[in-house]
């Protein structure tokens, strides 16, 4: 039987009545979360593209203090762009690149326990695990040069780092190990690394940690921390070669945050 229009516009009547109001819900709602989603996604590269420009800008700044650490102006400056990554861009890895490049400074400045608090808000802030890895290594070595090994250890005998990372941590183990006077424990240490050291990668410093670890035994843990010593711990591979590491990691947030 076909129904006559009248008939047929009192069944749209109908439907219309019974679904019309959860219909121009969805739509709503749909169009609201699409439209939403790209201001949301606009926000986060117009976000990335901020940070990325404080952080090359704090780059110069740090570079300058290196060249010229008198100047206090470049002091303040750098600072002051570390500050700003931290409080308006705290949840990118930005953040986190620039608490580790003020630890840097503060090293070769020997301001430790500054190079600790940077290097503990980075910890603190971190999400991905090889970053993760490099942080803990570096504050590690910061503690055996402010003679605390405890919290040295603490921060890498639980750690599982990624398979590429086995051979950096266990040569900082390695190290503290050393300057506590154990030296057994330091020659399993420097072993495991040498053992998990990337065929293409020459690592002569650790093979000399080992192969002199016997020399060493006359000596006592006061004279392995001589500030000499404590210096060649802290200017290592994990805090002088990883620059360009962060480079290369900056460089890669760079390109997934601006995506």
């Amino acid at each position: 039987m076909v129904e006559s229009d009248e008939e047929q516009l009192e069944v749209l009547k109908n439907w219309w009545d019974e679904n019309g109001t959860s219909l121009v819900i969805t739509v709503v709602v749909t169009v609201g979360a699409i439209f939403g989603y790209r201001a949301w996604e606009e926000n986060v590269i117009e976000t990335g593209e901020a940070a990325s420009a404080v952080y090359e800008n704090l780059l110069v700044a740090t570079d300058n203090i290196a060249t010229n650490g008198s100047d206090e102006a470049v002091r303040i400056t750098a600072l002051s762009l570390a500050d700003t990554l931290k409080s308006d861009h705290g949840d990118t890895t930005y953040a986190v690149f620039a608490a580790m490049r003020l630890a840097k400074v503060a090293v070769t400045e020997n301001n430790l326990d500054m190079a600790v608090e940077e290097l503990r808000w980075a910890l603190d802030n971190v999400s991905e695990s090889h970053l993760e890895t490099t942080i803990r290594v570096r504050l590690a070595r910061v503690y055996a040069g402010l003679e605390d090994p405890a919290s040295a250890m603490a921060l890498l005998v639980d750690h599982q780092p990624a398979s590429g990372q086995v051979a950096s941590v266990e040569e900082a183990k390695g190290d503290i190990l050393h300057a506590m006077g154990d030296l057994e424990l330091a020659r399993q240490a420097y072993q495991r690394a040498l053992e998990n050291m990337n065929e293409e990668v020459e690592k002569p410093t650790l093979e000399l940690k080992l192969a002199d670890l016997p020399l060493s035994a006359s000596l006592t843990q006061a004279s392995l921390m001589q500030p000499e010593i404590v210096e060649e711990v802290l200017e290592d591979d994990d805090l002088a070669e990883d620059e360009e590491e962060d480079d290369e990691l900056a460089e890669q947030v760079t390109e997934d945050e601006d995506a």
